[in-house]
């Protein structure tokens, strides 16, 4: 087991995990450090133990207490990537690249920049790259992002009314599917099935075993049945209310059984 932290970089509503034995309390300034350099970061969740498969790969780790320094060093490093975005946004247009900045960010000590941007499909930015290299004199780092990730980093609320789950808890993007709209009764084209991202919602996963586990109890659509009036075909099922909806042989009507009600053909 691998004890970590809660962490938010900057302003962003992104969570993050770091690795350390110590407790600090939430709103604790630190500086962790990962393969790439030392950065900022703030608590927002409290230590806990994750297995080392829960989480994702290249966590950083704690190292210190944030001093004056540190936040003196971050202040600036801010105010230079705002006043810079301008700058960065006139290059990708004068490079006729279709691609939308999304932030600038510099470590402690700004020995090199990361650039995010979204983009619907790749982007050729070697000339971009000589142009950002120019302006800013230090190494570049450009980081193409989905507008899963991109929701990720500016947060939001979901339809539910709450924070988005990907910027307020996820560590990462749970794996969702077709299939699992399909067997929660959910409708692609109904609107309530995408998030704030445009992408199926995360929380499918959430409640897919439930969906799983109370489905084994019911007859599969199609199924030929045995009710009190006769032989029927299941044509569908609600797994609240234990009951099954069937399409008797030369009736039109469906007609709702209990689960109980009804037996499946030999």
């Amino acid at each position: 087991m691998i004890s970590a932290i809660g962490i938010r970089y900057g302003e962003t509503e992104l969570v993050k995990y770091a690795q350390t034995d110590q407790e600090f309390p939430k709103g604790t300034l630190l500086v962790v450090k990962d393969d790439k350099g030392s950065h900022l970061a703030k608590v927002c969740q409290v230590k806990k133990s994750f297995s080392e498969s829960s989480l994702p790969k290249g966590v950083p780790t704690v190292v210190r207490l944030a001093t004056a320094m540190d936040k003196k060093a971050f202040e600036d490093n801010a105010k230079f990537a705002a006043a810079s975005k301008a700058e960065v946004v006139a290059l990708i247009a004068k490079n006729g690249l279709d691609m939308k900045l999304i932030d600038i960010v510099f470590p402690l000590d700004r020995h090199y920049v990361l650039i995010t941007f979204s983009a619907e499909e790749r982007v050729d930015f070697r000339q971009l790259l000589k142009d950002l290299a120019a302006y800013f004199k230090t190494r570049i780092e450009l980081h193409q992002i989905n507008s899963r990730e991109e929701a990720k980093i500016y947060g939001g609320l979901g339809p539910c009314g709450r924070p988005l789950c990907c910027s307020s808890f996820l560590g990462e993007f749970p794996a969702v599917s077709i299939k699992m709209l399909k067997n929660q009764g959910l409708s692609l084209n109904s609107g309530k099935s995408t998030g704030y991202c445009g992408r199926l919602l995360c929380c499918l996963q959430y409640e897919e075993s439930f969906y799983q586990e109370s489905k084994k109890k019911f007859p599969d659509y199609g199924t030929i049945v045995e009710t009190s009036d006769g032989p029927a075909t299941v044509a569908a099922i609600d797994i609240f209310t234990d009951t099954v909806k069937v399409r008797l042989k030369d009736q039109l009507t469906l007609v709702t059984y209990a689960l109980e009600e009804v037996k499946v053909s030999e």
